[in-house]
């Protein structure tokens, strides 16, 4: 990264998603200019990564808010559909009744 070799020990399986993740690290250092010192950077690069965390955590938490509320909604109307009586003769002919 930024022209180094950096070791790091994980376990095999996590070896590809370690490379993979330091590609990606270096494709957003690569967006800032190479002139720029290294530690700038690097430091550019963590605060459009924490930036673009906080972002999904906040619609993340609008989300499940949203969820919530519909939940409520759902359990209400169940609720509300048991509590309503239900007329045995709705829908038979007997149930047409002529008004006088």
């Amino acid at each position: 990264m930024l022209g180094e070799d950096i070791a790091l020990s994980c376990e095999q399986r996590d070896e590809q998603r370690i490379a993979d993740l330091a590609a990606a690290l270096e494709r957003r250092i690569s967006v800032y200019p190479g002139d720029a010192p290294k530690t700038q950077r690097l430091l550019l690069t963590a605060l459009c990564l924490l930036d673009e965390v906080q972002a999904k955590s906040a619609a993340l938490a609008l989300a499940r808010s949203e969820i919530e509320r519909l939940t409520d909604l759902v359990v209400e109307a169940k609720l509300e559909a048991e509590t309503q009586t239900v007329n045995e003769d709705r829908g038979r002919v007997a149930s047409l009744r002529a008004n006088a």
